[in-house]
């Protein structure tokens, strides 16, 4: 599971990687966002219980933000679909969602296969999540704040 996962991370940067060349306007955004899966990818490989709980809360984070506050994902799946070809920038939000949804996947089955675990785990797990949206929120802040009305109630 180690492997899948920094597999999946590994992935995701290299969508965040292609999407920046083709926008300009994101890639210092992308630089940064690259950052905690690059950070989950090297704790997971070494075992760490952050690693999972940082890949896991990255994973999960950009997956829920990306496709219940936006249409990115849904657009992307429906031009797969549809054998449309003519948006790669929204194509490219299917190996994005399989990417960051293997990510979570496997960080949680690999942290369900630690030998140790205890119930402060739970904490860890929160407080990732917490982290992730803070850094998020400020990088989209600091780089992009037009993506801080993802962070708006509906």
């Amino acid at each position: 599971m180690r492997r899948s996962a920094a597999v999946c991370a590994a992935a995701f940067i290299v969508v965040l990687a292609v999407s920046a060349y083709w926008d300009a306007s994101i890639r210092v955004l992308h630089v940064a966002e690259a950052l905690p899966y690059l950070l989950a990818a090297i704790l997971v490989l070494r075992g760490h219980k952050f690693g999972y709980a940082l890949g896991f809360a990255a994973g999960a984070f950009w997956l829920f933000m990306a496709a219940s506050r936006t249409s990115f994902v849904r657009n992307g799946f429906e031009r797969l679909v549809h054998r449309d070809w003519s948006r790669p920038d929204l194509l490219i939000a299917v190996p994005a969602a399989l990417a960051t949804g293997g990510l979570a996947l496997f960080c949680a089955i690999g942290y369900a296969r630690l030998p140790r675990k205890s119930w402060r785990d739970a904490v860890l797990f929160v407080t990732a999540l917490v982290l992730v949206a803070a850094f998020f929120a400020g990088i989209f802040a600091a780089f992009a704040p037009r993506y801080l009305a993802l962070f708006r109630p509906r």
